[in-house]
């Protein structure tokens, strides 16, 4: 996995953070397997932006680092 992936990002943080994916997967209203599917079978392959926006405010962490794109950037064609 690289720096800059999502999932990386996401399971480095969450391990910084002293905080277990299935105690996030809960926070956000989903199965306490959802984040470790995600980050293990690539289903989803995207984090809805609600939840995207939820786990980086729990996190503290920028939501850019969990796949969200800036707003000024146009999306790829």
């Amino acid at each position: 996995m690289h720096q800059c992936d999502p999932r990386h990002q996401l399971e480095q943080r969450a391990g910084q953070r002293g905080k277990s994916l299935t105690e996030l997967s809960t926070l956000i209203g989903r199965n306490p397997a959802y984040l470790q599917q995600y980050l293990r079978r690539g289903t989803p392959r995207r984090l809805p932006e609600d939840e995207r926006r939820h786990l980086a405010i729990c996190l503290d962490i920028d939501e850019r680092e969990l796949g969200a794109r800036d707003p000024w950037t146009p999306p790829l064609q």
